[in-house]
């Protein structure tokens, strides 16, 4: 088999573990200071007016009624839509809308050319199907490469922003650039994906088919980028789950003896190391807490 198809199915492979390794550390670390700001989008009948299950008298004694919906909606909204980068930086947001969108319909585009491979592996796609495939291709690349290059253009030339340049963040949008541009350019040229979904057909069913160049190239670029996701800040696209849900959004009783309970306890002998006056000297939360309760009661 050529070294092409089996490049990619370790790009693929190198994916998932590393999105599962590094989910599975976000689910199983520390427990997170809460922010307990309001509104809570689960809180049912309350969120609407900032309020809280702290306003129920024993309220830690009570089943809590959870609005889910609300949560989904909540989310919907910063996923798809980016509410609160709209909401905080509007000049930002210009750029950072497309260029989210054009993952997203990346992401279903790859889905698409995957399906239909797998189905039509001659690359003969249904004319529906046809359609899909390049609505979400040329218009995910399009929006990615506007969206990319905006938000280049914004850490290079907005001074509020140097500070925040970090090397890798310029290397993930130029990553994606390169990508996103040459696919467009050889789908264009080409005048839709027939070649690729055809290069699916045949990789799926591990048949050692070599693609022509262009074609090479643009699968080489994107597992190069699909194995590189999970290891950069882009990966914020699991972790904004457990930002909301453990850090956000957890507001869940503490009662004794529960899971909570033992996993703070533990914390407290987390060392600590802030040179602040309240914990200076402390080894550990613990010793802190002790000392900054002894100095009130004294």
């Amino acid at each position: 088999m050529p070294v092409l198809p089996i490049f990619l199915y370790a790009a693929v492979a190198f994916f998932v573990a590393a999105v599962a390794l590094r989910a599975r550390k976000y689910a199983r670390g520390r427990a997170h200071l809460r922010w307990e700001l309001y509104p809570v989008a689960h809180e049912r009948g309350r969120a609407q007016y900032g309020g809280s299950h702290f306003e129920v008298p024993d309220h830690w004694t009570r089943q809590r009624a959870l609005d889910r919906r609300g949560e989904a909606r909540a989310m919907a909204a910063e996923i798809v839509l980016l509410a609160g980068v709209r909401r905080h930086n509007r000049s930002l947001w210009r750029f950072s809308l497309p260029y989210h969108l054009g993952v997203y319909l990346v992401s279903l585009w790859l889905g698409l050319v995957v399906a239909g491979g797998l189905f039509w592996p001659a690359g003969d796609l249904p004319r529906p199907l046809s359609l899909a495939v390049d609505a979400t291709g040329f218009g995910g690349f399009g929006l990615g490469l506007v969206g990319g290059a905006g938000l280049l253009w914004r850490r290079l030339r907005d001074v509020s922003l140097r500070p925040y340049n970090a090397p890798a963040d310029l290397a993930n949008l130029g990553a994606w650039l390169t990508a996103m541009g040459w696919s467009l350019g050889v789908h264009a040229a080409e005048g839709g994906f027939a070649s690729l979904v055809a290069f699916g057909g045949d990789w799926l069913r591990l048949r050692a088919v070599a693609p022509a160049w262009p074609i090479a190239v643009e699968v080489v670029l994107g597992a190069l980028l699909l194995a590189y996701l999970p290891l950069s800040r882009m990966f914020h696209f699991v972790a904004k789950y457990f930002l909301y849900h453990d850090v956000r959004w957890d507001d869940a009783p503490n009662p004794p003896g529960g899971d909570l309970e033992r996993r703070l306890v533990r914390a407290m002998d987390f060392g600590l190391a802030w040179s602040a006056p309240h914990a200076a000297g402390a080894g550990t939360w613990r010793e802190a807490a002790r000392s900054h309760t002894d100095g009130e009661s004294s």
